[in-house]
């Protein structure tokens, strides 16, 4: 488990309360973490030889 401060401004606080309120929830941290699920991530080492074997499987070739 990750704990995570985050400093909202007043207008990002506003659209964490109305997500929070239209979707039902008890709290901001949970309207968030819905929130996050809306984003893909994609890692990409960069300092990793192209040659390197643990290169090749995390990016499956």
């Amino acid at each position: 488990m990750v704990k995570i401060l985050i400093d909202l401004s007043d207008e990002e606080d506003k659209i964490a309360e109305v997500y929070k309120v239209v979707n039902g929830l008890k709290t901001k941290q949970e309207a968030v973490k819905r929130m996050v699920r809306h984003f893909k991530v994609s890692i990409t080492p960069t300092n990793l030889d192209k040659h390197d074997e643990y290169y090749k499987k995390t990016v499956k070739f």
